[in-house]
């Protein structure tokens, strides 16, 4: 039994270091995943409905976009993201 729990364990560590190669990358830089012609990053693409709805009911990332001058001129190009990064 004890050898079956080791064996268990050290899969995990085996599975969790090849996660990486397959997608599952956990690392900080995904939070923006929308980047515009103008460099700036979002954390929503709001041309996707279900980031758009996320975005509807996050007022953090509403208040981002209302203080940084860029997604003014972004929007202006017509890219629409959402959460600006400041």
């Amino acid at each position: 039994m004890r050898k079956l729990f080791i064996l268990a364990i050290a899969s995990l560590f085996v599975a969790s270091a090849y996660a990486g190669d397959y997608g599952y990358d956990d690392d900080s830089s995904s939070e923006y995943k929308y980047e515009s012609s103008t460099g700036t990053k979002y954390q929503y693409d709001l041309s996707d409905p279900a980031d758009s709805v996320i975005y509807g009911v996050d007022p953090a990332a509403q208040l981002m976009d209302n203080i940084n001058p860029n997604v003014e001129i972004d929007r202006n190009l017509n890219e629409y993201g959402g959460g600006a990064e400041w």
